[in-house]
């Protein structure tokens, strides 16, 4: 016990005053002699002791008053057991990722902890505060309340380890111990499990606990097949648990609905669907479905806009290529047919699918504009002339890690097998058929390697692909082989030519480095904007010969169909979706360490915090003793005799 004034407890010096006064009385009895009174002599002798007694217990309880009241204000208290608890630099760091959208006890956790913050908010001292998106340093707790009730969901969600240099970074400038208050439904994607190491802060977990951990979210959005006028969503769903019941799944474009469907997850807990839908554009597609736990994963944004066609540079020498420009035809392929002699090296430059018909050598201008070609990933097929220069492609089949070719074989051969669950064959027969009106060819060449698509009756390939590279072993003239007749011919080139297809992206990830190419030449005054119904974007851009490139980095963009804008011309749309990543509502509270303390709520953190760095103070216990003493004082002069 230590107290405030510790000079005024000389004045218990005072207490010898009464003390003398009643040792040294001023008057005293005088003995009086009286003949044979035996009885009031005793009589006499208890009177005196018992006021004796009286004296003693009057004088106990006047000094124990009077040491109360001297105690009193001398201020006594014991000190706080951490004097610097309520000093130190306090951060707190509140979890506004898509996980706290599930419901608690009092109802959706971030809001619920918001008011627990506004409740508890220590008024006499500045706090910083900051979550995966915002940071308020050094508010009072007024103006701290105004930014919480403004806090929104943030799109992207940060791990432990950069929490933690952002913590450090904020408390850099303060001394002392440095605590922050971690309020967190500690979901695993957050590996909190990095708490464990030693650190010079210390953590304070605040645990937001959901009470239902059932969540259906949807995954992605895909194309598994597009024409001109048609195209086909496949939807990917999950859940956290299993689900009985059919969910329904509805797909929009702005408030219109296309489609619906119901899912079942009585299997596992994936599942996917698909929808067809008869639309050559579509601005503001969503798809959705209902779901009582995370809000922000059911919904799917995503846009499509015009089927941009291939341009297809067919090369061929002294033979007919007619044949492929009725095949890959618009509105899907801008076919283009040059003799070897004739070929306009800028067209083919700018193409998306290439086709070697017939040329009986390869040149090393048109090796080096192929390779070129090459690594921007656009197809090449490849179909051998007769009488073909077999070092010369040899050379180029090496350079671009295509099979080789070999000798030529002469005599005629049926093309029998078809590798069904191969890309370019999938979904091209109902059934696996084994009898059918077999093509021929008189010559071919043998080739090393790759993946058969079509093979000859003794196993050999007719056709291969490897890295991109669609390799014939025959030519396909009408002398040499009846393949231009056969039913095949047209699956299989259409598809090649499928493959050469831009599939646009129906959507990106939010907070992502997004690179997004469209068709679209600017002038150096004028910039693309990214333009919703409430937000304008002017994103990083550049020019990349006939096509803009848009970098999305550092571009804080919420989940949402916008649109592309130039010159107030609207050049396409474009959707952003938030990761999926919050979805998977499992979570791992750390254990208490050293330097990590695990509090059941924020009330009961800010009154231990209190507790801790508050002295007893303990003179009103004195002069509450001081009362009792004084008024035992009166009864023992009224009542004891």
């Amino acid at each position: 016990m230590e107290f405030k004034q510790p000079e005024l407890l000389y004045a218990l010096f005072l207490l010898l005053i009464p003390l003398a006064v009643h040792l040294f009385q001023l008057r005293r009895f005088q003995k009086e002699d009286f003949t044979n009174v035996k009885f009031l002599k005793k009589v006499i002798r208890q009177t005196r002791k018992s006021s004796r007694l009286k004296k003693w217990l009057v004088l106990a309880t006047r000094m124990l008053m009077l040491t109360a009241l001297i105690l009193a204000f001398a201020q006594p208290y014991f000190p706080a057991k951490n004097p610097e608890a309520t000093q130190s630099a306090q951060l707190i760091f509140l979890d506004n990722s898509y996980s706290m959208q599930a419901t608690g006890r009092n109802g959706e956790l971030l809001a619920a902890t918001i008011q627990d913050l506004i409740k508890n908010l220590p008024e006499d001292k500045e706090i910083s505060l900051f979550t995966h998106t915002n940071e308020f340093k050094n508010l009072t707790a007024e103006e701290l309340i105004t930014e919480l009730q403004n806090i929104d969901f943030a799109e992207n969600s940060s791990e432990f380890n950069t929490l933690n240099l952002r913590a450090q970074q904020l408390l850099k400038s303060s001394t002392g111990d440095k605590n922050v208050i971690f309020i967190s439904d500690f979901q695993q994607n957050l590996k909190p499990e990095d708490l464990s190491y030693k650190s010079n802060i210390n953590y304070h977990l605040i645990p937001a606990i959901p009470e239902n951990t059932q969540n259906i979210s949807i995954d992605s959005v895909s194309i598994s097949n597009r024409e001109a006028s048609e195209i086909s969503l496949k939807v990917l769903l999950s859940s956290s648990v299993e689900i009985l019941e059919p969910v329904s799944v509805s797909v929009y474009n702005g408030e219109e609905l296309f489609a619906k469907t119901a899912v079942n997850f009585k299997e596992n807990q994936t599942t996917e669907t698909n929808f067809k839908i008869n639309e050559e554009e579509i601005s503001k597609g969503r798809i959705s479905i209902e779901d009582a736990s995370l809000n922000y994963d059911n919904s799917m944004f995503f846009s499509l806009n015009k089927l941009e066609p291939a341009n297809v540079v067919v090369i061929s020498q002294n033979t007919d290529a007619s044949f492929l420009s009725r095949i890959l035809t618009p509105p899907e392929f801008n076919t283009e047919i040059f003799e070897i002699d004739q070929l306009d090296f800028n067209t083919l430059n700018s193409a998306d699918l290439v086709v070697l018909n017939e040329l009986e050598t390869i040149s090393s201008a048109l090796e080096s504009n192929l390779l070129n070609l090459q690594k921007n990933g656009v197809p090449l097929v490849i179909v051998p002339a007769e009488n073909l220069d077999i070092n010369s492609y040899n050379n180029f089949l090496s350079r671009i890690n295509a099979p080789g070719i070999s000798e030529l074989k002469t005599p005629e051969t049926l093309i029998t097998d078809l590798a069904f669950d191969h890309p370019l064959l999938t979904g091209v027969f109902e059934e696996r058929i084994k009898n059918f009106d077999y093509p021929k060819v008189q010559t071919y060449y043998n080739l090393n390697g790759g993946n058969k698509v079509i093979s000859f009756q003794n196993n050999s390939g007719f056709l291969l692909e490897s890295n991109g590279v669609f390799l014939f072993s025959a030519a396909l003239n009408s002398e040499n082989s009846n393949f231009r007749n056969s039913p095949l011919i047209v699956p299989v080139f259409y598809n090649i030519g499928l493959s050469a297809l831009k599939t646009p992206n129906l959507y990106y990830e939010t907070g992502q480095e997004n690179e997004i190419n469209i068709p679209l030449q600017t002038q150096q005054d004028e910039v693309v904007h990214i333009v919703s119904d409430t937000e304008d974007f002017i994103p990083q851009q550049r020019a990349l010969g006939d096509n803009l490139e848009i970098l999305t980095s550092g571009l804080d963009i919420a989940s949402g169909n916008y649109s592309l804008v130039y010159k107030n011309e609207n050049q396409g749309y474009i959707s952003f979706n938030s990761p999926r990543t919050e979805s998977e509502l499992e979570y791992n509270i750390p254990q208490e360490a050293e330097n990590v303390k695990i509090h059941s709520n924020i009330a009961s953190y800010f009154n231990e915090i209190n507790a801790a760095g508050q002295s007893n103070e303990l003179w009103k216990c004195f002069v509450i003793f001081a009362l009792i003493f004084l008024t035992a004082e009166m009864f023992l002069l009224k009542y004891l005799k």
